[in-house]
């Protein structure tokens, strides 16, 4: 067989073709055979350095260590107050500073400061500063800067103007937001407080003695108006002489009104106002806001009005009382003192004054008394309210003349799914130990088909040929050929 010419050069381009796919290095597993060349930036995959089997093995054992040194150098990292913009903080204790025990108010008024209150605590084993933030409606007010030893306890007032609660989140309108102390993870203590719009309750009837005496107790009522559609909470007052002996916060819905009680004696009104004179007249009255009611009142020299100079004849009354009911109590009572008595009686449920009434009653003679009683008046008087049997009566002072058990139902209401309590987490989490650059530990550890990397002479996942070895590929291959070539020759 003589030697063809065609042959050495098919021989050549199968050697070539051959010595092209060995050294192609690995490609990715969904690679095809005809991927174009127009790689961006005229970068291509074998221009990535080849490495030898034990380079390989090397690299991926100098990157678990590393990877393993990361690891355990971030969990023992101390936790610090501040850390750089590139830096990744992590916390073993996100609470290093403690925050709890908030005290705040439920309501703020539209245009009203507030104060808040909170316990700061250090957990850690050194000393510490931290930047403590107030939040309202999720965004920062204001902020406090506190320094700790181990274990202490400080409390931390902010004391916030509503301009500065604008400012951070804009016109706020009425409604409930969540308010509370942070520590700079983000964790710390939280409430609710319920933003009321700017008006203030109106008074709409005041029922109080024109006679009083330094021997006797006596009763203000007062009904109140909320004239706005949300919910306020104000301060209702009674003044007597200009001055405020009393007063209360009063929580009324939307669109209504509720009666007031105010129990009064004149030491308590000599405690603010100075001596009471007997035989003259004094203003008093009800304040809520800028709206008042006032009347005039008569200090007298002696008690007129005893429990003890009335006897009960009969005392007429439910034994149960339901929404919407309207119901009359009649007492009749008998003067068995030796003066006349003139006063005011109470009609008292679960020993709040729901009505009162004056009267006179001479020496040995009998008078009814007829308090009419909506079950509005008793609901706003004993609350919270209760089904269980509680007392009702009519008192002089606070010396009862009748007594009687009585039951107050609670109107039925659909059971309400209670709000869980607002609570502030850590806004923080800690961060994976970062892998090495330059390191194959991530892909040696991805059996995803998308990394998956192959060679011409390799399975998938392992380590391409490394330069020696496609060197002696090569060799041998020309050998072949050579060999091939004179073997024909001899033919």
């Amino acid at each position: 067989m003589n030697w063809n010419p065609e042959w050495s050069s098919a021989v050549a381009v199968a050697l070539l073709v051959a010595a092209c796919l060995v050294t192609a290095g690995p490609v990715a597993a969904d690679e095809t055979a005809t991927r174009s060349d127009s790689t961006p930036n005229g970068t291509a995959d074998d221009e990535t350095p080849v490495q030898t089997a034990s380079e390989t093995n090397r690299t991926v054992t100098e990157a678990r260590t590393a990877t393993e040194t990361a690891t355990t150098a971030t969990e023992r990292q101390t936790p610090t107050a501040t850390s750089s913009p590139t830096e990744t903080r992590t916390r073993t204790d996100d609470t290093r500073f403690a925050v709890s025990e908030l005290a705040a108010s439920d309501s703020l008024r539209v245009g009203d400061g507030l104060a808040v209150t909170a316990t700061v605590t250090n957990r850690g084993a050194a000393n510490g500063t931290e930047t403590l933030r107030y939040s309202f409606g999720g965004e920062t007010v204001a902020t406090r800067s506190v320094t700790l030893e181990p274990g202490e306890s400080t409390a931390v007032t902010f004391e916030v103007a509503f301009d500065d609660v604008e400012a951070a989140l804009g016109s706020v309108e009425p409604g409930t937001f969540v308010h509370g102390v942070r520590n700079e993870s983000g964790a710390g203590a939280a409430a609710r407080v319920r933003v009321t719009p700017d008006v203030d309750l109106t008074v709409e009837s005041v029922d109080a003695p024109t006679e009083v005496s330094h021997g006797d107790a006596y009763v203000v009522l007062a009904t109140v108006g909320n004239p706005s559609e949300t919910a306020i909470t104000r301060r209702v007052a009674y003044e007597f002489a200009g001055r405020t002996v009393a007063e209360r916060a009063v929580t009324v819905a939307g669109d209504d009104d509720r009666q007031v009680a105010f129990e009064i004696r004149l030491a308590d009104v000599e405690r603010v106002a100075g001596p009471v004179r007997n035989e003259t007249t004094y203003d008093h009255g009800i304040a809520a806001g800028d709206d008042r009611d006032v009347g005039a009142v008569r200090v007298v020299r002696s008690p007129s009005a005893d429990a003890s100079s009335l006897a009960a004849e009969s005392f007429e009354t439910v034994h149960d009382v339901r929404p919407g009911d309207v119901y009359t109590v009649e007492l009749a009572v008998r003067n068995v003192d030796t003066a006349d008595f003139e006063g005011q009686l109470s009609y008292r449920v679960d020993g709040n004054v729901v009505a009162t009434e004056w009267a006179r009653v001479p020496i040995g003679e009998r008078r009814t008394v007829a308090f009419e009683v909506e079950y509005d008046a008793v609901a706003d008087a004993a609350v919270p309210l209760s089904s269980a049997e509680t007392e009702q009566g009519v008192f002089v002072g606070r010396e009862a003349v009748a007594t009687r058990p009585v039951a107050v139902s609670v109107p039925a209401t659909p059971e309400a799914t209670p709000r869980p309590e607002p609570t502030f987490t850590a806004a923080e989490t800690p961060s994976p130990a970062p892998t090495p650059a330059g390191s194959d530990a991530a892909d040696a550890t991805n059996d995803g088909p998308d990394d998956c990397r192959r060679g011409f002479f390799t399975p998938c996942g392992g380590a391409a040929m490394g330069e020696t070895s496609l060197t002696m590929v090569g060799i041998l291959l020309s050998g072949f050929g050579i060999v091939y070539q004179m073997y024909q020759g001899r033919r």
